[in-house]
């Protein structure tokens, strides 16, 4: 006998996981979509009913137990990965034009990873105002492509 996740009564939440086809049938959100477990079937899958009252069956990952996200929450998720997304993207800027830099600079319009790691860790080594942990830091981060 296996263990269950959920038992017969447990309010539950639309996961990420739950199909797409799912998703469009019964309109279901992922993180917002509260449903209450009705049964258990012996082929592992779980029979939930929505607020609305409409029976389905899924698999246990498509839910998890808790309480729906507001529309506060969902709002201010949003805008970390927003945010998270746009400091990626300035990281990849700033590196880019280091590179740019670096290959107008040795007056090459091939780049050349190993070269410009090498000459990054000589600017790095000549800068008088890094201690030198921080330059073996900013060293190690170079050699590791972060």
């Amino acid at each position: 006998m296996s263990v269950r996740k959920f038992q017969d009564g447990d309010v539950v939440i639309a996961t990420s996981k739950v199909s797409q086809y799912e998703q469009n049938r019964l309109s279901i959100i992922p993180g917002v979509t509260r449903a209450t477990v009705d049964s258990y079937r012996y082929d592992g899958y779980y029979r939930f009913r929505l607020d609305n009252g409409t029976f389905f069956t899924a698999k246990p990952s498509s839910f998890e137990k808790g309480k729906p996200k507001s529309s506060l929450e969902q709002f201010i998720e949003q805008i970390e990965k927003a945010v998270a997304k746009i400091a990626a993207t300035q990281a990849f800027i700033t590196e880019t034009k280091s590179k740019i830099a670096f290959m107008q600079e040795v007056g090459s319009d091939q780049f050349d990873e190993n070269e410009f790691k090498a000459y990054h860790t000589l600017t790095i080594i000549e800068q008088s105002d890094m201690t030198k942990i921080e330059k073996a830091k900013a060293i190690a981060a170079l050699i590791a492509g972060k």
